[in-house]
Parts: structure tokens; sequence; C-alpha cells
């Protein structure tokens, strides 16, 4: 067997042909991931959430809140900006500066667009003083 012959992987012996060849993308078969078993088993476990789908949730879990002597169930979203704006009301400056930003970023203060539905092509021609004058005679 020459040298060519082991590189390409060939071999006309039983021997050699048990040897699997290690290199670039093909690790030792002893290192290599077992069937079954995961490549990361500490990775992320099945059903975790990220942080912006734990948000969601948790702002849209119902709370009760009392208005006056009626008890409603309102989301925490919704009960935390009701806080926010009775804050604003009795004068508080940063409550006032969160309620306006948060505005802007819902595009509260933004003009409401007004969709063209016709386009008209006028054509004015100046007329003469002597043309003016012909006709308020």
């Amino acid at each position: 067997m020459d040298d060519t012959d082991e590189r390409d992987g060939k071999s006309g012996g039983s021997a050699a042909s048990s040897v699997v060849k290690a290199g670039y993308g093909r690790p030792p078969v002893h290192s290599r991931f077992q069937p079954g078993t995961s490549g990361n088993p500490s990775g992320r476990a099945k059903g975790s959430k990220n942080l912006k789908t734990l948000f969601r949730k948790i702002l849209s879990e119902q709370v009760s809140l009392r208005e006056g002597a009626v008890v409603r169930k309102v989301s925490k979203a919704e009960a935390i900006l009701r806080g926010l704006i009775v804050g604003a009301m009795k004068g508080d400056s940063r409550s006032v500066a969160t309620l306006f930003r948060l505005a802007e970023q819902a595009g509260e203060f933004e003009e409401a667009h007004t969709d063209i539905t016709r386009i008209e092509r006028v054509i004015v021609r100046w007329k003469a003083d002597d043309e003016i004058e012909g006709e308020l005679a």
C-alpha cells in the first residue's frame, strides 16, 4: 500500500479498513456526539422564555384596582399607566416627563395625515390691463 492510498482512504487490507480518518469536519470517533445525546446539555431548557415574552406576559396579568367604591380587574400595564397619569396630574415632574415620553413613542403628538384623493391642474392666465377694463365696461 502506498501513500496515495492512505490519503484517499482507500485500502486493500482489512486492518486498515477499520480505521476511520479524522481531519477537518471529521472529528475522531471517540469524541463525536453519541446518538441521542445533545451537543449542548446545559443549554436553554425547553419552555424557557426570553425577556420580551416574559415582559408581555407579566404586564398582561390582571390585578384588582379600586376606583372609589368600585373594584375593577385591569391589566398591570393599565394600572401602571393610570398611576402615572394620576401622579402627573398631582404635579410630579418625573411622572409628567415619563408620560410625555410614552405618549410621543406611541405617536400621540403626530398630526393626522390626510390622504390625497384628487389632484387637479389649474391653469391661470394673466390678463392684460386693457382686457380687464374691457370686461368691466
